[in-house]
């Protein structure tokens, strides 16, 4: 929302206008020329894609992992092995909240420049891991620290992006922003999907196994984010000018008043738990609970046992392809198909929650109501995962099936939420650049010590090493030993029933036999059931604050906000219905 300036005594005052027109906010007025819809529409693209990039950079490093660990080294280290992560999510949070600061002393345009000129700083990190370290392979700190030093710049950096979004979409149309608000989901999802997608497809061993290949990859994404920094700084233009000192205006809207607003801090405290909700269900912790169940394990013997595998080296059977124990076995490709079909299913969400803010409908009944039904999809998904296995076909398909309904609703009404700020009564641009960095940030900040708690329990009751998100070795490789000796007659050890006395049995007598001895017992660590009760009780949280919540609604011409007014039903799912839809300005 803009304003008129008019002089009160020794200081000036503003006095609300309309929110499509250019505010002064103690400011040279260069703003006064509109800027084109199609020129806005140029430089949100070019931002989201900039975050596109940081988010598969984010989730390629672990993917690629197998590859550059190689060079640095390994440790089995909980929270070691979860710090990639959490310092990157720190940093995100040191970043959106450093938005709205930025955004006061530089303006927009010169923010953007100077966040996307971090992203391409981070690149040293690539030198790091392209190179041998000594000590492999244990894990080597130097390179370590200096892999983790990098890739800050590039978590500070990608994060603010998603978060200058807002004032450029603050600026088109009142009728335009839901949609756009809707699809700045593609940079999150898409850039999850993208650097997924090709390990479901069996090309993850490729890629990892030829350094000069996962390192290019990597160093294209840091290539175009440079391309990125360049078309910007030629055609960008301002949109939130710096405000200026001493010019003896007073803002409309500063850092400090949106920070000190508990409407903030409500909205924070969603998206730490929204965050928690969508990143927490990729993680090792959930995988570790699912593939350590009696049945998974079941399966994964089974599969050892019937494709003549050994336990020779423990320590580099994960994933191989020799004729040791392979821990990930045929059903690699499973959890990145789970995690692509969550990420991807915001596709579905676009088109059938996220039109819900374009509508009069009041909104807090209809979060509510998504969070609920995604929660309920989410349990049913990780029951037919732990209680079928993987190697039930039809618990296979309710495994997916439930987890892309969660996500339909888990991404789909993130939208809503990210509109409900800029249909809040104070919104205009500044406004909106400001609280989503700050509810960004506070949600990163949040999600960090949630993250970083849980994996310190995580040790504290586990151990160190033995569920760091992978299927317990140990009680595989002694199942597939025993069941081996079972099937080749050669009698077994520690006393028990000699194989000479009955014969060599067949796999499925041996998968019973197994079963009898009690070696194909679950993995499950006390830890981990408590992070994943712990998971769905801060998902239960969020009922209470969006009840607390104001009402949404929208400014007309002249600058009147005007709640919705109207009540939504669960039966009501047609939100193109004109007669329901947010009447232009």
């Amino acid at each position: 929302m803009s304003s008129l300036s008019m002089n009160d005594g020794n200081k000036t005052v503003q006095t609300p206008v309309t929110d499509n027109s250019v505010q002064t906010m103690g400011v040279d007025k260069t703003q006064d020329k509109p800027i084109s819809n199609a020129k806005l529409v140029v430089m949100w693209g070019i931002i989201l894609l900039g975050y596109f990039l940081f988010v598969v950079q984010w989730y390629s490093i672990g993917n690629f992992a197998p590859g550059y660990n190689s060079n640095i080294g390994t440790t089995s280290d909980v929270t070691l092995n979860s710090m990639p992560n959490w310092t990157i999510t720190l940093m995100r949070g040191v970043g959106s909240i450093l938005v709205g600061w930025l955004l006061a002393k530089v303006g927009h345009k010169w923010a953007v420049t100077i966040v996307l000129t971090l992203m391409v700083l981070a690149f040293p990190y690539l030198i790091v891991v392209g190179i041998k370290w000594p000590g492999t392979p244990n894990l080597n700190g130097t390179a370590f620290g200096l892999f983790l030093f990098f890739r800050l710049f590039l978590a500070i950096g990608g994060t603010t992006l998603i978060t200058y979004t807002n004032s450029v979409i603050a600026k088109m149309p009142v009728e335009k922003r839901p949609t756009f608000m809707s699809l700045n989901q593609i940079g999150f999802n898409g850039g999850a999907f993208f650097a997924n997608i090709f390990f479901v497809f069996g090309l993850g061993s490729v890629i990892n196994s030829k350094p000069e290949i996962w390192l290019t990859i990597l160093s294209v994404f840091v290539g175009l984010i440079a391309i990125l920094l360049v078309v910007y700084v030629i055609m960008g233009v301002e949109v939130v000018p710096r405000q200026k000192k001493n010019s003896g205006v007073v803002p409309e809207t500063t850092f400090g008043q949106v920070f000190k607003d508990g409407y903030t801090w409500k909205m924070s405290s969603i998206f730490i738990i929204w965050l928690v909700i969508v990143v927490f269900i990729n993680s090792g912790s959930m995988r570790s609970f699912v593939e350590n169940s009696p049945m998974n394990i079941y399966y994964l013997v089974e599969w050892n046992l019937a494709n003549g595998k050994n336990v020779t080296s423990m320590a580099g059977a994960t994933l191989s392809t020799s004729t040791s124990v392979v821990v990930g076995s045929g059903f690699n490709w499973i959890w990145p198909t789970y995690i692509c079909l969550f990420v991807g299913s915001f596709l579905i969400g676009f088109f059938v929650i996220s039109p819900f803010n374009k509508t009069i409908y009041k909104r807090k009944t209809f979060i509510n109501f998504s969070f609920a039904i995604a929660a309920v999809f989410c349990l049913i998904s990780l029951l037919c995962g732990y209680l079928g296995g993987y190697g039930n076909k039809a618990a296979l398909s309710f495994f997916f099936i439930f987890i892309f309904l969660s996500g339909i609703f888990s991404w789909g009404v993130q939208p809503v939420l990210l509109a409900l700020y800029q249909q809040h009564r104070k919104s205009n641009p500044t406004y909106a650049g400001i609280i989503a960095g700050i509810i960004w940030g506070v949600g990163y900040v949040g999600y960090t010590i949630v993250e970083l708690t849980l994996s310190l329990a995580l040790s504290y009751w586990t151990g160190s090493g033995s569920n760091s998100g992978a299927v317990n070795a140990g009680i595989v490789s002694k199942a597939v030993t025993e069941g081996k000796k079972l099937m080749e007659g050669n009698g077994m050890t520690n006393g028990m029933l000699e194989a000479a006395t009955q014969g060599k049995l067949s796999l499925s007598q041996t998968m019973v036999k197994l079963n009898e001895m009690n070696l194909l017992k679950g993995a499950e660590q006390p830890g981990t059931i408590f992070v994943i009760v712990m998971f769905f009780v801060i998902w239960l949280a969020v009922f209470p604050i969006i009840f607390s919540l104001p009402e949404a609604g929208v400014k007309d011409k002249d600058g009147n906000f005007k709640e919705f007014n109207k009540s939504w039903n669960f039966v009501s799912w047609n939100f193109r219905n004109p007669d329901i839809l947010i009447k232009k300005a």
